[in-house]
């Protein structure tokens, strides 16, 4: 008996379902940098770094999504309801995608297949269980790429989705060329001007509220600062553009290209095998596809050159900027795959997704749950018990947002400290009022910073195996 077909909305509902139950079913520890700190200003309000001048969307609606959790009880750490909200974002973008795929003609098993494969490549899966800004712009770009390819697309809500977008991350700014050419496709001249206007006018208005009611600047200094964002990350606050030599950025870029499908860098022998095998594949299938040259082809090759002009020269080396370039591949890849007869590429598709989840759980998924993979989260931890309550932690890196946030102890930010004079003239000022300092062995792996604080004076406080704990004060 042959089944019955479901609908595109039966079927965009099943993968998200099943995207969200897998997205929950292990929680990452792996905890970057970007969203403990959003997790510190949503617990703070702290609305002024929540609306980034690169992202201005996210925070504001991780802090609405923390006070929906809150107002049923939730008591804990901001954390948690911002990672279940990249859990959602990411399953909410594969659904989308499955329509996608339905919309330009892809069968449903194919379609649900195509997006099974998105919601367990690397990319995909491992930034929808972090909490970070990049799914929430995804999702709003697979809905602005299924809106503009679409039989009869409306522009005036091309502009909108791909509005949701910028304000999720303005790199999505790059999404442009490909739907200025898909939208100039069609008849009607006032598409393109519909689109631009609806764009524009969504992200201003964003913006100019964000600007009155949150950052507030005083001065065109203070407003420049807000809009460069990442671009203004250094201690002089000076614009920085994150950019690497070309050849190091053409083998970074084109390496990060196989990566988002499989994590095979750091792996050996067979490990590394299997994953460079499962990389090339759906490569292979979308430059087949790309070779059909037909309007969609046309489209999603001019999407990924689009993003290419702008993470070829900023950062590279960065996965999580290459997270929507997997629509554009996968979308591709089944297209390539319709040369092949339908069990075959059914067959593919199938195989592939069971070998990608197998192998991105051993290898990514799973090694992210685990504390003790985290030596920053460990540390932290242990500091909490270690430390007295109203102590400052000397902290680099992670442990610049760790420490506040899971030890419970008040961070000095060694980044603004390079020099040993500015750095000891505020270690004498916190010794004056009283308080008690410390650093970690960890953060003594820094020789220079050894050296300095041996000068200065320090004293062991805490051990336990690989970990120590040494106060910091002056010899008497």
């Amino acid at each position: 008996m042959k089944r019955a077909s479901w609908s595109e909305a039966q079927s965009t509902a099943a993968v998200f379902a099943a995207a969200l139950l897998l997205n929950l079913s292990i929680r990452s520890v792996f905890f970057n940098f970007d969203g403990v700190a959003c997790a510190i200003a949503v617990e703070l309000s702290d609305f002024k770094h929540l609306v980034h001048g690169n992202h201005l969307a996210y925070g504001m609606i991780g802090w609405c999504f923390d006070r929906l959790w809150r107002i049923f009880g939730y008591q804990g750490q901001a954390l948690l309801p911002l990672q279940t909200l990249d859990c959602v974002l990411g399953a909410a973008g594969a659904a989308v995608f499955a329509s996608l795929l339905r919309r330009a003609g892809r069968g449903e098993r194919e379609a649900l297949l195509g997006a099974a494969a998105l919601a367990v490549s690397h990319a995909w899966w491992f930034w929808s269980l972090e909490a970070q800004v990049y799914m929430l712009g995804a999702l709003f770009i697979a809905l602005t790429a299924r809106e503009a390819l679409s039989d009869k697309p409306r522009p005036a809500l091309v502009g909108l989705w791909h509005a949701g977008a910028i304000l999720g991350h303005v790199g999505h700014l790059m999404a442009l060329p490909a739907l200025a050419y898909v939208l100039t496709r069609k008849k009607n001249r006032d598409t393109l001007p519909i689109y631009l206007t609806s764009s524009i006018v969504a992200v201003a208005v964003a913006y100019i509220c964000a600007g009155l009611f949150a950052v507030r600047p005083s001065s065109f200094s203070e407003f420049k600062l807000w809009l460069l964002g990442s671009a203004a990350l250094g201690v002089d606050r000076a614009f920085s553009w994150h950019s690497a030599p070309f050849s190091h950025a053409i083998a970074s870029w084109l390496k990060m290209s196989l990566r988002v499908f499989a994590e095979f860098s750091g792996r050996r022998g067979f490990a590394w095998s299997a994953g460079v095998v499962l990389a090339f594949l759906p490569i292979a299938a979308a430059a087949r596809g790309a070779a059909e040259k037909g309007r969609e082809a046309v489209f999603w090759l001019l999407w990924l050159a689009g993003y290419a002009l702008l993470f070829m020269a900023w950062e590279p080396y960065t996965i999580v900027y290459r997270v929507t370039d997997l629509l554009a591949l996968w979308a591709l890849a089944t297209l390539g795959l319709q040369a092949m007869p339908q069990r075959l590429r059914l067959a593919s598709l199938a195989v592939w997704t069971a070998a990608a989840f197998a192998f991105n759980l051993v290898f990514v998924v799973r090694p992210a749950s685990n504390p003790g993979n985290n030596p920053d989260l460990v540390e932290a931890e242990w500091t909490k018990t270690s430390a007295p309550p109203e102590a400052w932690i000397l902290a680099g890196g992670n442990s610049a947002v760790y420490v506040p946030y899971f030890a419970a102890r008040r961070p000095i930010n060694l980044r603004y400290y390079s020099d040993q004079s500015a750095l000891f003239a505020r270690l004498d000022a916190l010794t004056k009022a009283g308080e008690a300092i410390y650093v970690s062995g960890r953060t003594l792996k820094d020789e220079s910073l050894h050296a300095r604080l041996a000068r200065y004076g320090l004293k062991p406080a805490a051990l336990s195996g690989n970990l120590s704990l040494f106060q910091v004060a002056r010899e008497k």
